[in-house]
């Protein structure tokens, strides 16, 4: 209150200064921009941003105090049907209590152009709802109305994020759709302090960076005169004016032209790698006041969880009252692997994951009563059993691949915790709330970077790039019939995270049996006789499966000779690399193996005519290694290995050409076929 009361003395006003190099005014439409069809420099853009301004500004309001407010213009052009989809809107909002931000001005027009006219739609505020997502963050929808291949759709709004000054939003210059300009504009007075981070692989057409002074005069009024005991009613008002000098910190981009981010496989998140600003508020003191640090440290990260009531007190908590539902589970139990597995699997079967991410629980009373929860939620409860059964154990928060990485330490950057266990002298990671992860796995989407082993007197990390591997193996057995069918076993053993996404798929199911059934009409050239799953529902790191079939489209039948397709069960036949120019990292997540084996046995009165040769690649420092081969075991058998090694998680973008190569390598020689002759 101090604070405040001190800042209402104080106006400030912002030099407008001449920023803007490209002026818009909202409601008035180029009649080119309904007649566009394409856009030049990309003909596959299903959309464009014609303009985007945004402005952040911190302003003194009278009635409220200081106050951050973020200012959005924008203009999309819809080219194609598949870019109807631009024209959906969601604005995150942060509350904290009672105080919750809020958009102002919402002004959305879509435009046609019908019979040489050009027609207006304005968004009806019935249709914008506001949705409360958590106790922390709400969030504000609309889609624009009759949008169509064609249409231009103009928003204008106004964020008021009051006193959350540490939520200065990041500004993306550049989209999914490609953006012809650009614009964005940061004002900060001097009593502010914040660190500017810059992503991206593209260059701004203009920036600038400076300095300017502001003197402001400001009024206030006092009253004297009156007598109570008198009821006298003689009120003298005077007026004073004072000036305030300060200066003003500046920071104005401009792009013009930015490419739209091509996405392709192997990548965490597109909000890692696009052009961007962000900034992070340091501190802020006024004249004759103290320093107030708003900069966490990661310190104070592991200090201030451990202390939350909503995550250090409950997960560190007494939950005795599970002792003896533990003890019962654990009758008879004495091996410590084994008591983690079924508190595991107790938890995992009996209590249901909501879905939702977050790092902060509704306490462990309420999961069991309710059966359900957040990750949080879960895994807390799992941690408590594990405590009452003697075991040392730690939550770890990370941020998921989809959520993005951390540029700067703050509580807000993570979105999912799950645990670390100390078992006979070895940290076991466990996470309870995903069906499909065994016991020392995280989910797939938790592979992003570091995460924080939070409760000890220093945080601790862990890479979590590091605790993933995968390996797949396929081994065939196949007899090549006289009219050129091959028939036989296939056996398919998954390890690892190649495992967990099998169980992922597999769980998209209803039972195994519609998986399998589903199978069977996915591969038509392929008649089965058994199909067997295993390993799917179990808490073993291995999955299994079986089949047995004839299969019709890995031969060609010829006259006298047979053309063979080496490989069965894992060909790869499209490269997943298809950008000239790739600007960020290709991230894997793990590293894996894929190893394929398959015998042929020959049909009588054939031998072989021709083998695909050998090949072997390296990348430099073995990242990545793939090796082929066919040989002849016998008159009557033919050998084919097929095994590519990645050898680290992440390739840096100066690795993508030779790894698309590499590609583009096993591609052509898993297509080079056996050919057989009949003699």
């Amino acid at each position: 209150m101090k604070t405040l009361l001190l800042l209402a003395f104080f106006m400030l006003v912002l030099s407008s200064a001449n920023c803007n190099e490209k002026k818009i005014k909202f409601g008035k439409i180029d009649k080119e921009d309904l007649e566009m069809t394409v856009y030049e420099k990309d003909t596959t853009a299903v959309a464009v941003v014609l303009y985007e301004l945004g402005d952040s500004e911190i302003e003194y309001n009278q009635t409220t105090g200081w106050r951050l407010v973020f200012n959005v213009h924008k203009r999309i052009k819809i080219l194609k049907k598949e870019g109807v989809e631009y024209a959906d809107f969601q604005i995150g909002l942060s509350k904290d209590g009672s105080r919750s931000e809020e958009v102002n001005g919402l002004k959305a027009i879509t435009y046609n152009l019908e019979g040489g006219k050009v027609i207006k739609d304005e968004l009806d505020k019935k249709d914008v709802y506001l949705d409360d997502v958590s106790k922390y963050y709400a969030q504000e929808t609309f889609s624009m109305p009759n949008v169509k291949v064609g249409s231009v759709i103009e928003l204008k709004y106004s964020i008021d994020c009051k006193a959350f000054f540490r939520n200065m939003r990041p500004w993306m210059f550049q989209h999914s759709i490609p953006t012809i300009y650009s614009e964005y504009l940061v004002k900060i007075p001097e009593y502010f302090r914040f660190r500017k981070f810059t992503l991206g692989f593209e260059n701004y057409s203009q920036f600038e960076e400076d300095n300017y002074p502001v003197s402001q005069v400001f009024t206030y009024k006092t009253s004297s005169g009156g007598d109570a005991r008198t009821s006298s009613r003689v009120v003298k008002t005077e007026y004073d004016q004072s000036r305030l000098d300060y200066s003003c910190d500046r920071y104005h981009w401009v792009a013009e032209d930015m490419p739209a981010f091509k996405k392709e496989a192997f990548i965490s998140t597109e909000d890692n790698y696009i052009q961007q600003v962000q900034f992070e508020l340091q501190t802020i003191q006024f004249p004759g006041d103290k320093l107030y640090t708003y900069s966490e440290s990661w310190e104070s990260i592991n200090k201030n969880l451990k202390e939350d009531e909503d995550f250090g007190k409950i997960v560190f908590g007494n939950a005795r009252y599970l002792e003896d539902e533990t003890n019962g589970l654990l009758n008879g139990v004495t091996d410590d692997a084994e008591k983690v597995a079924v508190l595991f699997n107790h938890v995992r079967s009996n209590y249901k994951f909501t879905g939702r991410r977050s790092i902060y629980s509704k306490g462990i009373r309420k999961v069991v009563a309710d059966k359900s929860g957040n990750v949080a939620d879960i895994n807390f409860l799992l941690s408590a059993y594990l405590q009452n059964a003697g075991f040392d154990v730690k939550p770890i928060v990370l941020s998921t691949r989809s959520n993005g990485i951390f540029l700067f330490p703050t509580v807000t950057s993570f979105n999912y915790v799950a645990l670390v266990a100390d078992i006979n002298g070895q940290s076991i990671f466990l996470d309870a709330a995903n069906k499909d992860c065994a016991i020392n796995e995280l989910p797939y989407e938790c592979l992003n970077g570091n995460g924080l082993i939070v409760g000890g007197a220093q945080p601790e990390w862990v890479n979590l790039y590091e605790l993933g591997n995968a390996n797949s193996q396929f081994v065939s057995t196949i007899t090549i019939n006289d009219d050129g069918k091959l028939t036989g076993a296939v056996s398919i053993a998954k390890m690892g995270y190649s495992a967990q996404a099998f169980r992922s798929e597999v769980g998209e199911y209803a039972s195994t049996a519609k998986y399998i059934e589903d199978f069977a009409d996915r591969n038509l050239d392929w008649d089965i006789e058994s199909h067997e799953l295993d390993g799917i529902d179990d808490l073993s790191n291995r999955t299994t499966e079986k089949i047995t079939a004839t299969v019709n489209n890995k031969s060609i039948f010829a006259g006298d000779k047979i053309y063979i397709n080496p490989l069965i069960a894992n060909i790869t036949d499209e490269n997943p690399f298809k950008l000239e120019e790739r600007k960020y990292p290709v991230d894997f997540g793990f590293k894996f193996k894929e190893n394929e084996m398959v015998i042929f046995n020959l049909p009588e009165g054939y031998v072989v005519e021709e083998l695909p040769e050998a090949f072997n690649a390296i990348l430099p420092e073995s990242k990545a290694v793939y090796l082929f081969s066919v040989q002849k075991l016998s008159e009557k058998q033919v050998q084919v290995v097929s095994n590519l090694t990645i050898n680290q998680p992440i390739f840096q973008a100066e690795d993508y050409v030779s790894l698309k190569q590499l590609f583009n390598h096993i591609i052509e020689k898993q297509s080079q076929q056996i050919i057989l002759k009949k003699i």
